[in-house]
């Protein structure tokens, strides 16, 4: 029987009864999927498509258990949410609600839904996916930048995005796999001697990501990575009996130590790029606006811009705070403004460079409360699957720094309204998904339901 794609290449004993041919299709456009999406958009919105379609039907037809997952029930909510909410705009701000609600908006932050279901319940699986999306950014000097001439112009001072939308979107996508790859080098020492070779491949993906890390000059992404490896070194601190040994734990603590001293003492783009706007955060703090400029088409001042956007943002907000003002409500803001007014215009504005005060501008602090329900669901029901065993501790902790990193980040960009921020979203979080999901998916399986230990480790 056609039944069976060996364990070695991916793991299937979650998918029920399935059949094979549908497997093989949401298998492999998710694999495709992930590895063209940051460089080929175009090309990868049929695979997304098709992913999606093929997931959707397999767990409606073959696992009517995962169909009622409670994350599932989020999504419904969500999307209802969504239809209440631009009804209401409706009636209160006919100008700014739009035609129809724009449910694709937040479809799209569900699609860890999909990827989840054709992880299939697998560690190996899941390491697989992470590792290949991770590829996808290592190669992007290669793939849509100018290969070593981009690292070269980086380290004389310029900032580099390798072709992937700007700068900080780079940056983003350069801070994760840095934390991914600090994370699980563990995991790699710990495997058998065979597999050493895959530790030379770890360096050489290590120095081009800290490298892209240093030259992107984002200091929200340098902050978001402090803050995710204090988070991890926290954790460890706390439960390392339990998931790992102190070898383990020093090894950890003196690379992330190692990399410390390497960004502070061995490089002046990171001194000059976090003491550029010293003197405005300075006069913010002291709560003297005077002192904070006004960017002009000469000088600008990036923190500048943030900080009177947010103020006009926060007005905004204070005038309808439960529901928002809608999704065209980031228009109708920069087309009001009353702090240098033009140049907003001018640089075409078009987001707050804050997700927090844009879900709150355009959905109120009812939004906000959803969004952070969907990080609070994650955040216990992930500590749950460790505890249960069903999430390897280094997931876990992998999990956890990357939360923490989004968050931060997020205080200084909008990424989950752009494409880059909700690939990236729904790629880690279908990571998440797999091991907090296992109990349910055991319900659904053709096979006996018990933990093998390789999803343990």
């Amino acid at each position: 029987m056609l039944r069976k794609i060996p364990s070695s290449l991916w793991e299937t004993h979650y998918f029920g009864k399935t059949p094979l041919p549908l497997i093989a299709i949401g298998v492999l456009t998710t694999l495709f999927y992930i590895f063209s999406k940051p460089h080929f958009d175009d090309f990868s919105d049929f695979n997304k498509l098709v992913l999606s379609l093929s997931g959707l039907i397999s767990i409606k037809i073959y696992a009517a258990p995962v169909w009622k997952h409670p994350v599932f029930h989020m999504f419904w909510w969500a999307l209802l949410l969504a239809v209440c909410h631009w009804f209401f705009l409706t009636l209160a701000l006919p100008d700014l609600a739009g035609d129809y609600p724009k449910l694709d908006h937040i479809a799209r932050l569900f699609v860890f839904i999909i990827f989840a279901w054709w992880l299939a319940g697998s560690t190996q699986n899941t390491l697989l996916f992470w590792s290949i999306a991770s590829a996808a950014v290592v190669l992007a000097p290669w793939i849509a930048g100018d290969g070593l001439a981009d690292f070269q112009r980086g380290f004389l001072g310029e900032r580099i995005g390798f072709g992937i939308r700007n700068v900080q979107h780079s940056a983003m996508f350069f801070g994760t796999v840095l934390l991914g790859l600090l994370i699980f080098l563990p995991r790699l020492l710990r495997a058998p001697l065979q597999h050493y070779g895959k530790l030379s491949l770890w360096v050489l993906a290590f120095i081009i990501i800290i490298a892209g890390v240093i030259i992107s000059q984002t200091r929200a992404t340098w902050l978001g990575v402090i803050a995710g490896l204090l988070t991890a070194l926290f954790l460890i601190f706390i439960e390392h009996r339990k998931s790992f040994s102190k070898k383990y734990l020093l090894i950890f603590f003196i690379l992330s130590a190692c990399l410390a001293i390497l960004i502070i003492t061995n490089s002046s783009l990171v001194i000059e790029r976090a003491t550029a706007e010293l003197d405005t955060i300075q006069a913010l703090l002291r709560g003297d606006w005077s002192s904070v400029p006004l960017s002009t088409s000469e000088v600008r001042s990036s923190v500048g811009e943030r900080l009177y956007s947010w103020r006009a943002a926060i007005d905004m907000i204070a005038q309808r705070p439960l529901l928002g003002w809608g999704e065209q409500g980031i228009d109708y803001l920069f087309d009001n403004i009353q702090y240098n007014q033009a140049h907003y215009q001018a640089l075409n504005f078009g987001h707050l460079h804050n997700l927090y005060l844009e879900i709150t501008l355009q959905y109120g602090l009812l939004g906000l409360a959803a969004y952070f329900y969907l990080l609070g669901w994650f955040i216990t029901n992930a500590r749950l699957a460790w505890k249960r065993g069903d999430m390897p501790g280094d997931v876990l902790l992998f999990f956890y720094a990357f939360l923490c990193f989004w968050s931060v980040i997020n205080l200084f960009e909008s990424y989950l309204i752009f494409w880059t921020g909700v690939f990236l979203f729904n790629v880690v979080m279908a990571g998440g998904l797999v091991h907090i999901w296992k109990p349910t998916l055991r319900t659904n399986s053709s096979t006996p339901s018990v933990i093998s230990g390789k999803d343990r480790k």
